[in-house]
């Protein structure tokens, strides 16, 4: 049987890293540089930043302690 602890580690793993290509995605189009990010709005542009960012801190967190809720 695997251990539970193997599977929740590479969830949060999965989850930071989520996070961070979403703030990068969000930042290149605050930029205004990637040509194929050119037709986000600036607002959206730090929209999806601030979601990146929340999702890298927040979600983890969440996480952790919804599964000590259920132990």
């Amino acid at each position: 049987m695997a251990d539970p602890a193997l599977g929740r580690f590479a969830l949060l793993q999965a989850v930071r890293l989520a996070g961070t290509l979403v703030t990068l995605a969000g930042a290149m189009a605050a930029s205004g540089n990637v040509p194929w990010l050119a037709a986000v709005p600036p607002w959206a542009a730090l929209a999806l930043a601030f979601a990146g960012l929340t999702l890298f801190f927040g979600a983890p967190r969440w996480l952790v302690r919804r599964w000590k809720r259920d132990t």
